[in-house]
């Protein structure tokens, strides 16, 4: 049997060696996690729900005007966390195609001429982001009810770890935790039972939410007007609210005029029922 030279077996070698290399790291990149996403994309069909999303290349996207979200990407993958539920899209060129419930189906493409402030100005710190938000879709994913048991179990205290880990959406969520612990669990929240009168906002669940805003992130207005508003603390609610909407949350410009409106419905029927009484 005629034996290889040891130089053409140590050839082959390297060059079997530097393929596998090169397709370990087209596999690792094809999976990076990351958040710089940037640009208005545009719904290509009027049946859909959300006619557009603008992403800010650093963590946040415009859900059609009517609030933020928070997204990363895996590899083709784009996962966006609206409020309480999520979208799941593959990106494919310039083009995001729904893969989950509520926008399963749609289509949305990349429109150049819009302008979309891009925000990323720290990269190597957007996507540490992109990578927490991926353990909070882990996390999430493996634990759909976690959030609703009320409990300091193993969910709540990893949410804890991601908060502490730099993760805003976390801290929100955790504080959502101990507010619906404080308003007496799962069932007071199913029995729709709510506070008679107005309480003490707890001080544990208010360092929460102002650990995610001094983070920079709105969303945390949202979440303490809605306290306050459980608490029966609509004045206190409305101002929040108010100061998120001045600073560009959307979500707060909403929940403002939500309240004005109920408020001026509560007034119309006041004076409704105070002229019937004088007739």
């Amino acid at each position: 049997m005629k034996m290889v030279p040891k130089k053409i077996v140590l050839r082959c070698l390297t060059r079997s060696l530097a393929v596998l290399m090169l397709l370990v790291a087209t596999a690792v990149q094809g999976q990076a996690l990351t958040n710089r996403l940037h640009g208005y994309f545009q719904a290509m069909a009027d049946t859909t729900l959300y006619n557009y999303f603008a992403f800010d290349g650093n963590g946040k996207v415009d859900i059609m005007g009517m609030g933020d979200g928070y997204y990363f990407q895996k590899g083709d993958s784009v996962i966006v966390y609206p409020d309480k539920s999520i979208f799941k899209f593959l990106l494919k060129g310039d083009t995001l195609y729904g893969a989950s419930e509520w926008v399963n189906g749609g289509v949305w493409r990349f429109v150049k001429d819009t302008a979309v402030e891009n925000k990323r100005t720290d990269p190597e710190a957007a996507d540490r982001i992109a990578r927490l938000m991926n353990r909070y879709y882990e996390l999430k994913g493996r634990s759909e009810r976690g959030f609703l048991t009320g409990t300091d179990d193993r969910f709540s205290l990893k949410m804890k770890n991601l908060c502490d880990s730099g993760l805003s959406k976390a801290c929100l969520d955790y504080a959502g935790l101990k507010i619906l612990e404080g308003m007496g669990g799962i069932m007071a929240l199913l029995n729709d039972k709510k506070t008679a009168e107005k309480k003490e906002a707890d001080p544990g669940v208010l360092a929460l939410i102002e650990k995610a805003i001094g983070m920079g992130d709105l969303d945390g207005y949202a979440v303490l007007g809605g306290y306050y508003a459980a608490l029966q603390n609509v004045n206190k609610a409305k101002e929040v609210f108010e100061k998120g909407g001045e600073l560009g949350c959307r979500r707060c410009v909403w929940a403002a005029f939500s309240i004005t409106m109920e408020e001026e419905h509560q007034n119309t029927e006041a004076a409704e029922k105070g002229s019937s009484t004088e007739e």
